[in-house]
């Protein structure tokens, strides 16, 4: 029987199920719905004339417009009577159609007797099963989304579409007729207040109003001053999705203004004014009994606070939150039956536990904040958000794609459901084509598949759905922001005993449960007689704990030791762990557990040696810190630290503090120069914070999501900040904090895929999901193993430069063709031939992905001066490898004309089929033991330091060091182009050809 507390573990790490490819072989189509498969495989475009195509810019939604319609009135009792004898029955009525569905499908299994079986049929799979009190949700990818919404919001559907058909333009909801209303403070309109008052801030536009042309709205002058051009873009985005009652998603970045974009559109759906008129339209509607909006906003908890103080801001609001106690959340709720409130707020789990009395409101538009929460298609909360009452649902985030394509589906499927298919459709059409074409083992024809699926994506079906803009817009208003990663060493302590964790019977078992098995039945060792660990159960049920106890080890060694706030039973499998990890020491550690000697050993922390050394230089410059971690406790083992081994003065907060002493902790930060550090819990500040006081930003320990790390550095890098901010990812070297990066930058690869159809270097083997290939980063043998002084990420990298170089495209014009496998001996006179080589080697070090970027600008002397001496820092703290995240994640020129390569196969058979690169230089499945990476030429250190000082003097460096130094400080087009001009002189060099006279030297 198949066991679901895995299964959750396993979609925690992104470990699911392949899917069988014969499930996707017979798709359903409904009229209803966007045919994917007719958007993605036919298409009259050319596939130049898509590379070349910005028709996505311009994209707008096509409808009929009608100046003179009016709104239809309905009988509200008659309506609101009928509605609550469909809301009272539609369990019975889900009951009643899932019946019909289970005789339905029987009734066809029946009449396939005798025909060929299904491949359906033929699935390995084990069955997913429904929980019984289940009737909303379904377990099948092939099922329509709208057949399972609930009864009374499917007549809902239905109705407006009976209505629009027979009465055209006259049921949209277009904002309310005041023309025929009285307000008595017409006569003192100069008098009247007006909001938001922003103080001294400089207006964005001109005091008028801005017409919304093709939904008939208005963005008043008071607000619409203040919007940007791409602001006012959104408002009309989103006033369109109500006017037709459609859903969507605005996917902006963090610190784009996503909040002031919907209350704008709010304002313009309500017809307001902006000024004090606003507080009595509601009441004069409710009294002419004429239609006026209902708005539900759902948020997480912790942001309620901020929706309310923003409405008030940006102008005259009825709002109240549903929340609290019984007799708060009733009044409330009556009060919005009643049309005496414009928004009613509240949370995802207030809003779960609730939705019965709160879908008895037909509410005109539901506005989901942080809509992400609800990616899951099977978890409570989303499947309570599908039967929120409500025909316009609007959608806010900017992590649409958090860790899979499919997670992107749900979000679209809920903004309307049934218009992006079948889930099924969405992974045949989509998330497969574009898995496969991103895996460094891909195929020209699977390249050009994925090229041209994420061209459409972007192009053809997102854009009436989907909003997104990037930071980069506001730019020129930001400082500038580097997002450095660290790769640090883990102290001797910690190595042995991560070593001594790997190597135990717990992390053996659990890594080599998919290895076959050695009784040669052909199943898997986990699944055939390695089924349980010796006195220790199945090792399914070590996995979660096992992955947590590295997690920890990796951070700092005292972590091992159990809490005295642990249970009985934790708290002895923690002692056995920690048994394992120190045989020796561990008594001792357990011991002195409570001890301020256990968190300031600095041999427990090989994070805590590199960090010592950079605060010490940034306390020197008048520099302030904000230091994020995943774990609380980590965070009070580093606040004891600080306290007990500096003078540092340092601030803290965590999800434990009330609203009030976040924002005491945050002000005193900001408003107090004394203080240095702030310790903050990634979870807890991850959004609703503003400290740009602060512009180095310490991300300790990396998350599986990488939304989490990088909400964080925008707590500093916002508007407000006057400084240039720098971000360090701290990565303990060889462990497992490795594959946790990297699958942040596969996910993150994934989001700009889907965003931009941007075309993203091929690092991994892996492809997500998928059983067969699990390549560097997937499966349980990548996660625990331990690699010691061998850097994976570094590995992958130089494995990608090496076959680009290799595809013919690399803008450096590589020689890789050596073919010597041995040892070369140093007096060998054909030692050109080895300094060559080492070159070839050297460019995969230290070269990017060229052509990525522009030059950046010279910088000053004094950053110069400072980058080198963090560079300096981090050697002598023992990093031996470091590289700017935003070098490895984004667009490649290199990574493009592999892509139109492939695009231009065609029906060429034998080329499309080829691998992109070549798969002789690729790295291996990584196995544990064996090699990463096996040159085809390994020249020795020497030489290759030889040819390393050679470039310092042909540079115009005395000193090799220095020139180090300073190249770590270029951006990687500047390696690219500086090794590119030095391989050029070698070439003439070893050719005996005369040095051309032009040739620029001297880069200090």
């Amino acid at each position: 029987m198949r066991d679901y507390r895995l299964d959750r573990q396993i979609e925690v790490l992104d470990e699911g199920e392949a899917s069988d490819p014969s499930d996707l072989d017979i798709v359903k189509h409904t009229a209803k719905q966007v045919n994917l498969l007719d958007t993605f495989q036919n298409s009259d475009a050319t596939d130049s004339d898509i590379l070349n195509s910005d028709d996505s810019k311009h994209a707008a939604r096509k409808r009929p417009r009608d100046d003179d319609g009016d709104r239809i009135a309905f009988d509200d009792e008659e309506d609101g009577t009928e509605v609550f004898k469909k809301f009272k029955s539609r369990k019975s009525d889900q009951r009643k159609a899932a019946a019909a569905r289970t005789r339905k499908t029987k009734a066809k299994a029946n009449s396939m007797v005798g025909k060929k079986k299904n491949p359906l049929l033929d699935s390995n799979k084990p069955n997913q099963r429904k929980l019984k009190n289940d009737i909303y949700s379904t377990d099948s990818e092939d099922e329509p989304p709208e057949t399972i919404l609930p009864e009374f919001l499917r007549a809902r559907k239905s109705k407006w579409n009976q209505d629009r058909a027979k009465h055209g333009e006259a049921v949209l909801s277009v904002p309310p007729d005041f023309d025929g209303v009285d307000f008595s403070d017409d006569e003192r309109l100069e008098e009247l207040q007006e909001r938001p008052v922003l103080g001294d801030a400089e207006p964005s536009q001109e005091y008028k109003d801005i017409e919304l042309t093709k939904s008939e709205g208005i963005i008043p002058a008071p607000i619409a001053q203040w919007l940007r051009d791409y602001q006012i873009d959104g408002v009309r985005f989103l006033h369109e999705l109500f006017v037709f009652q459609e859903g969507g998603i605005l996917g902006d970045d963090m610190g784009l203004g996503k909040t002031i974009q919907v209350i704008a559109f709010l304002t313009a759906a309500f017809g307001k004014t902006g000024d004090e008129r606003d507080l009595k339209r509601m009441r004069k509607m409710r009294r002419a009994r004429h239609w006026y909006p209902k708005i539900l906003l759902i948020c997480p908890g912790s942001l309620m606070d901020n929706w309310k103080a923003e409405f008030n801001r940006w102008g005259f609001w009825h709002h109240d939150t549903y929340h609290g106690s019984n007799a708060s959340r009733s009044s409330v709720l009556s009060a919005a039956k009643q049309g005496m409130l414009e928004v009613m707020i509240t949370t995802y789990v207030t809003y779960r536990n609730h939705r019965g009395e709160i879908n008895m409101i037909e509410w005109d538009c539901v506005i989901a904040d942080e809509c992400h929460q609800i990616k899951e298609r099977r978890s409570e909360t989303s499947k309570a958000m599908n039967e929120v009452n409500a025909l316009c649902r609007i959608g806010l985030t900017g992590t649409a794609v958090q860790n899979k394509y499919d997670e992107f589906w749900t979000l679209l499927n809920w903004t309307n459901p049934g218009k992006f298919g079948t889930m099924a459709e969405w992974k045949q059409s989509v998330s497969g084509p574009l898995k496969d074409g991103q895996s460094h083992d891909t195929t020209y024809a699977q390249l050009a598949r994925c090229r041209r699926v994420a061209l459409k994506l972007v192009t053809n079906l997102l854009p009436p759905y989907f909003k997104r803009r990037m930071k980069s817009l506001i730019a020129h208003q930001l400082p500038k922001k580097t997002d450095r990663v660290v790769f640090c060493p883990l102290s001797d302590a910690q190595s042995e005993a991560y070593m001594n964790l790997v190597d135990s019977d717990k992390i053996d078992y659990i890594r080599r449960s998919s290895d076959p098995c050695d009784c040669s039945s052909g199943k898997k060792r986990g699944w055939c007689c390695y089924t349980e660990i010796p006195d220790r159960g199945k090792w399914q049920h070590h996995v979660f704990p096992m992955l947590m106890t590295l997690q920890k080890l990796s951070n700092h060694l005292a972590l091992l030791c159990p809490q005295s706030k642990d249970s009985e039973e934790m708290h002895q499998k923690e002692v056995e762990n920690l048994q394992l990890a120190l045989p020796d020491d561990w008594l001792e550690m357990y011991h002195n557990r409570d001890q301020i000697t256990n968190y300031a050993n600095a041999e427990y922390c090989g994070k805590w040696k590199v960090l010592r050394k950079l605060l010490k230089f940034w306390h020197s410059n008048g520099d302030k810190v904000l230091v994020f971690s995943h774990s609380v406790r980590l965070l009070k083992m580093l606040q004891m630290l600080f306290k007990s081994t500096t003078s540092y003065n340092v601030s803290y907060l965590d999800g434990s503090m009330k609203y009030e002493d976040r924002t005491h902790a945050v002000d005193d930060f900001n408003a107090n120069e004394t203080q240095f550090v702030f310790l903050i819990s990634t979870r807890a500040g991850g959004v609703g914070l503003n400290i740009t006081s602060a512009n180095k930003v310490v991300i300790f320990d990396p998350n599986w999501n990488p939304s989490w790390d990088l909400q964080a550095q925008d707590r500093a890098y916002r508007m407000g900040q006057i400084r240039d901010v720098e971000v360090f990812r701290l990565i303990s070297a060889g462990t497992m904090e490795e594959i946790v990066y990297a699958r942040q930058i596969y996910k993150q690869q994934q989001a700009n895929i889907a965003y931009n159809a941007s075309t993203e270097r091929r690092y991994f083997r892996g492809v997500q999901d998928t059983a067969d290939k699990k390549g560097e980063i997937f499966g349980l043998s990548n996660i625990f193993s331990y690699e010691g002084e061998i850097l994976v990420l570094r590995d992958i990298v130089n494995k990608t430069n090496i076959a680009e170089s290799k595809a013919g495209v690399s803008v450096i014009g590589l020689d890789t063709s050596q073919d010597s496998d041995g040892d070369d001996d140093p007096s060998d006179p054909t030692q050109d031939r080895d300094n060559d080589a080492a070159l070839s080697l050297l460019a995969a070090q230290i070269t990017g992905e060229g052509g990525k970027k522009k030059h950046d600008e010279e910088q000053d002397t004094e950053t110069k001066r400072q980058a080198r001496a963090v560079q300096a820092i981090l050697n002598k703290a023992g990093v031996e490898y470091t590289h700017d995240n935003n070098d490895v994640i984004g667009s490649s020129k290199m990574e493009a004309q592999l892509s139109k390569r492939a695009m231009a196969t065609g029906t060429d058979f034998d080329l499309s089929n080829e691998y992109a690169f070549e798969k002789a230089q690729d790295a291996r499945n990584r196995s544990f033991g064996e090699d990463r990476i096996k040159y085809k030429y390994q020249p020795p250190e020497f030489v290759r330091k030889r040819l390393f000082c050679s470039m310092a003097e042909y540079f115009g460096f005395e000193d090799a060091t220095e020139f180090a130094l300073v190249m770590e400080s270029w951006s990687e087009q500047r390696k690219t182009d500086a090794l590119d001009r030095f391989y050029r002189h070698r070439r003439r060099v070893l050719e005996g050809e005369p040095s051309s006279g032009d040739e620029e030297v001297g880069e200090k």
